[in-house]
């Protein structure tokens, strides 16, 4: 069976662009604070659906429907009370073994009674997708949304993470190892793209990406975002900017389950691109780049492009 890039994001895939200023902390008395202070009082964020989420006080649970929210608590050492992707169970963030509660039911429609049966202090969600369960959410506790547009706005809602779990120091070195790695990467003239869906229905991760602004930062990556972040493309299209490897996502179930290359490799066209003719389509963990979004996923990511982009 295959699935389709909407319900791949579910296994998927998110975040936010959080910039200096952007939350701010409000003590007892309703006195205002500098954001990411120690206080143990009130404060009031702003999520990237422009939602306002009041926090009573100090954040220990938290609950995940998005897999970023699990990548960042990995992070700082800090296991979720729930958690949606089944990603979460790898051994490469919490793994199997956990108390951790799933979360059941379809991506957008998830069971809030495994929510709230997790008791969480806050729930992380994906803006654009968990928008219409924030009213039922946030009877049991408020509700974050988080939308990625770059690997920064990533690092940069890992330092969120850290402020609101007091967890400061684990999520900055976690970060500043994240941004020296990507300041040392050794940029090549090759063209990439990462891409993913079906034949007759391609998608590719524009700059507008966590995935594709991380591409930019080490190969030619000429995907500019247009309506969605994730663009649809046509084979045509593809082999118009003739990319010089290809890594390909491939969203299905089943061990027989036939690779994105070899569901194209069929097509004249896609036959003809310098990838194809030169065997540079890279078949890439689909879970981790759909859906993992956060700097574990993102490292996960430069361990396979690096090495195809300056190997």
């Amino acid at each position: 069976m295959t699935l389709t890039r909407a319900a791949a994001l579910a296994l998927t895939a998110v975040l936010l662009p959080v910039v200096a200023g952007c939350a701010s902390t409000e003590d007892a008395t309703g006195d205002a604070g500098p954001a990411g202070s120690a206080d143990t009082g009130a404060r009031t964020l702003t999520d990237d659906a422009g939602a306002e989420v009041s926090l009573e006080g100090p954040v220990e649970r938290i609950a995940c429907l998005t897999m970023i929210c699990v990548d960042a608590l990995v992070e700082v050492g800090i296991t979720p009370v729930a958690y949606r992707d089944q990603l979460a169970l790898d051994d490469r963030y919490v793994g199997p073994g956990s108390d951790m509660r799933e979360i059941t039911g379809g991506f957008g429609e998830e069971n809030v009674e495994d929510v709230a049966l997790s008791e969480p202090d806050l729930v992380i969600g994906l803006s654009g997708a968990h928008d219409g369960l924030r009213e039922a959410v946030e009877e049991v506790a408020p509700l974050y949304l988080v939308d990625p547009r770059s690997w920064q706005d990533s690092v940069a809602f890992l330092r969120l993470v850290g402020e609101l779990t007091g967890t400061e120091d684990e999520a900055e070195a976690a970060a500043v190892a994240f941004e020296q790695r990507v300041a040392d990467l050794e940029a090549t003239g090759l063209t990439t793209v990462s891409m993913f869906g079906e034949p007759g229905s391609l998608g590719v991760d524009s700059v507008e990406t966590p995935v594709g602004s991380l591409l930019a930062e080490v190969g030619d990556y000429p995907w500019p975002a247009a309506a969605d972040a994730f663009a649809n493309v046509s084979v045509e299209q593809v082999a118009e900017v003739d990319p010089d490897v290809v890594f390909a996502q491939t969203f299905s179930s089943g061990s027989d389950a036939e690779s994105l290359a070899g569901r194209l490799a069929q097509d004249p066209v896609w036959a003809r691109m310098t990838a194809a003719r030169e065997d540079r389509v890279v078949e890439v963990d689909a879970g981790v780049w759909a859906t993992g979004r956060g700097t574990i996923s993102l490292g996960l990511v430069l361990d396979e492009a690096v090495p195809e982009l300056q190997g």
